[in-house]
């Protein structure tokens, strides 16, 4: 059966509303945003990166990674400093109260999500992956 433009509209507006939700809630339970929590963790595992590395890697724009950096910056979680070969890079690096945020963050984490995907089988969650990646991979194609 096919679905009507409607029905596909309400989808995404409810993946819109649950990406706003999850967003607020993590925040709210591990006192770190998803997008900062995902910067920290990609430094801790890649080490040391440049912003724009960064940036690229987390695809956010240059505004954003600067707003969220500055905001890491200033709780002391990363440390950035100019390349001595190339003064227009800026070098990012985890430190350790960072890592301890991160530690303490994963606590927490992992109750967010029991607690998320209470009531769904495995067989839910495998079916409900399968259909994000094939909107994402229809969505990138968009983009060309």
């Amino acid at each position: 059966m096919q679905q009507s433009c409607e029905e596909k509209k309400h989808i995404l507006l409810m993946f819109k509303n649950l990406d706003r939700q999850v967003t607020q809630n993590f925040e709210k339970r591990t006192g770190i945003s998803l997008t900062r929590y995902e910067i920290l963790y990609t430094l801790l595992k890649r080490g040391q990166l440049s912003q724009i590395e960064l940036q690229y890697s987390l695809k956010i724009d240059q505004a954003a990674i600067t707003r969220h950096l500055k905001l890491l910056e200033e709780n002391n979680f990363v440390i950035r400093n100019r390349n001595k070969q190339n003064n227009r890079e800026v070098i990012v690096e985890i430190t350790d109260a960072g890592k301890n945020a991160l530690e303490h963050c994963d606590l927490d984490r992992k109750q967010f999500f029991d607690d998320l995907f209470y009531e769904c089988t495995e067989q839910e969650i495998q079916q409900l992956q399968t259909l994000v990646k094939k909107l994402l991979n229809n969505s990138e194609k968009l983009n060309g």
